[in-house]
């Protein structure tokens, strides 16, 4: 079944509640208090069901008073879509145009209009309502779905709303299943041989019996022993669902009103939201909500519309939530939409050169910012408050982490002027403690670098370092000096061998021979001895070498340009007598 959660929105008086009522038979005032006042104080909830579509609407009716605006705004916060309310007699009234504010702070920018009381006034005044309502939505840039004139009374119109609803909340339905997890607490209470239950609204993701969740801000832990949605019990809640959730382990004492259950490791928190306004922003201290979460916060201007949000306390927001700010005395001033939950750098200059960045490719802006600390796949799903696929995104994977190609780049610059500062020789670990880069990226980098290597904890430039300093590299050149190997023998020198060739310390004479250079050009001064010309029997006898590694080195010497076959014998190219 797909959850739909819409919310009433409307003066006090307006028949919202009283409608709810007439739609579903629920009495969302359930308070004494609102009994006796006939007055909505509290948020109340409802559902409307259409078994043949597989649809649940879950409806928050919310006070029209003033007074109550905090209220009302906790019980917009988990909405998608909002039923405006209007009295057809009484028209728009302040609460009307407040309450379609607070909708409009929280993103929603289509409402259907239900013109209430219809039975006490003529059809040409709920026309004249029609078009004051019509008149104000587009003052504040919203649209009305449709507008459904209703008697709660007579019943009249009741069917041809409902038949607007489910139209309505079809055009509403977000599929956030898939995203992390995230429950907006609106009460907790004891349940005598249960314990703690929970309630709340699933605004995204999913949640199972048994699974551990994270009671925020206080960090406290618990299991869910079981789940309930409108009194029936669930083996799974999922996103737009109304539920009770039972946790026997966390004291219901500890409980608030805005708080949010969590699953451990998945959203991380933050006390700087990058956000842009909308509106005025609060002087001095503000108050924004996240969800049904009221947090104090400062604010510091980056372009008009762009500001940086110092909180009073550490939230889990993503990328585009979105929610109404209000100034010290609680009046709204205007609303905010979360473009970055998790900044690491603050300066006006980097967020000012990078704007188009992050609001039109964000994962690319996230690379900068993080650098050569590299984003990891935990943050990078954090902020947008689901998994991504690291392969979409345009940067170097190592590992576990993304790296911003210019970053890879700018590492290997770094890396070069180092070792040119130290004759092409540096540890590895200085190296990396000189370039303040994690060890996995180090090495990543180094393997792009084909002219250099890593050896002994030493990175080298092959064409500058003292190979010398190389215990074995000094070993493999003693081996080399005594005598033509072959490469079975070298084996355990394997990498220092081809930084000898290139470095024409050694020579490779094919056959899988090797040779060093200070042996080569001995070789060549004793046969030098013998003449400008000789045959191999007049080399084998002088140099002592079997036809094995004789030949190999005859056919080297002619490919180097040192002799010349001729016939059965060989003359030296150059030549001084």
């Amino acid at each position: 079944m797909k959850y739909i959660p819409l919310g009433t929105a409307g003066h006090v008086d307006h028949g919202k509640t009283s409608l709810i009522k007439a739609l579903t038979s629920i009495d969302t005032d359930r308070l004494p208090e609102e009994k006796k006042r006939g007055m909505s104080i509290d948020i109340g909830f409802a559902y409307l069901d259409f078994p043949e579509e597989g649809l649940r609407v879950e409806i928050i009716d919310v006070p029209g008073h003033e007074r109550f605006i905090k209220n009302t705004i906790c019980g917009m916060a988990p909405v998608w879509g909002v039923l405006l309310v209007v009295d057809a007699g009484e028209g728009v009234m302040p609460q009307t145009v407040q309450h379609l504010r607070v909708a409009r702070a929280f993103g929603i920018r289509r409402v259907l209009v239900v013109l209430t009381k219809i039975d006490r006034v003529d059809s040409q005044t709920v026309e004249l309502a029609k078009e004051e309502v019509k008149e104000l939505l587009e003052k504040e840039g919203m649209q009305a779905f449709s507008f459904y004139p209703v008697s709660s009374i007579r019943g009249e119109g009741l069917e041809e709303l409902r038949r607007g609803l489910l139209g309505y909340a079809k055009e509403c339905y977000k599929n956030r299943e898939e995203d992390f997890f995230r429950f907006y607490v609106d009460s907790a209470f004891v349940v005598k041989g249960y314990g703690t239950v929970i309630r709340g609204s699933c605004v995204s993701g999913k949640v199972e019996e048994g699974e551990i969740l994270v009671l925020e801000p206080v960090g406290i832990k618990g299991k869910v022993k079981k789940l309930q949605n409108h009194g029936v019990f669930v083996k799974e809640g999922k996103a737009g669902e109304r539920l009770a959730i039972n946790m026997p382990e966390i004291d219901h004492r500890r409980v608030e009103r805005g708080f949010l259950l969590l699953k451990e490791g998945q959203l991380i928190k933050s006390q700087r939201l990058l956000v842009r306004l909308e509106g005025k922003a609060p002087k001095g201290v503000g108050y924004l909500f996240l969800g049904m979460r009221e947090v104090s916060f400062r604010h510091r201007r980056v372009e008009e519309d762009i500001c940086l949000l110092s909180l009073s306390e550490p939230l889990p927001a993503v990328r585009g939530d979105r929610g109404p700010l209000l100034d010290s005395s609680g009046s709204l001033t205007g609303s905010y939409e979360v473009l970055h939950p998790l900044p690491l750098r603050f300066s006006k200059k980097f967020i000012k050169e990078n704007l188009s960045l992050l609001l039109e490719r964000p994962e690319e802006y996230l690379l900068l910012e993080v650098g050569k600390g590299g984003l990891s796949l935990e943050r990078l799903f954090s902020f947008f408050g689901k998994p991504v696929e690291p392969s979409r995104i345009k940067g170097v994977k190592v590992g576990r982490r993304l790296y911003h190609s210019s970053v890879i780049e700018e590492l290997k610059q770094s890396i070069k002027r180092e070792l040119e500062g130290r004759g092409g020789f540096l540890s590895l670990s200085e190296l990396r403690e000189r370039l303040g880069v994690s060890k996995e990226l180090l090495e990543h980098v180094l393997k792009d670098m084909k002219e250099l290597t890593l050896l002994e904890g030493y990175v080298l430039d092959a064409r500058r370092a003292n190979l010398e300093e190389l215990e074995g590299y000094r070993r493999l050149m003693e081996m080399l000096r005594e005598g033509i190997r072959e490469e079975r023998e070298l084996l355990e020198y394997a990498q220092y061998l081809p930084l000898a060739v290139r470095r024409g310390k050694a020579h490779s004479l094919g056959h899988y021979l090797y040779i060093s250079d200070q042996l080569l050009r001995e070789y060549e001064a004793t046969l030098r001895s013998l003449g400008r010309e000789f045959t191999v029997q007049q080399a084998k006898e002088k140099l002592r070498l079997t036809r094995k590694y004789l030949i190999p080195l005859l056919e080297y010497m002619d490919r180097s340009g040192i002799t010349r076959r001729e016939g059965e014998r060989r003359v030296f190219v150059k030549w001084s007598s």
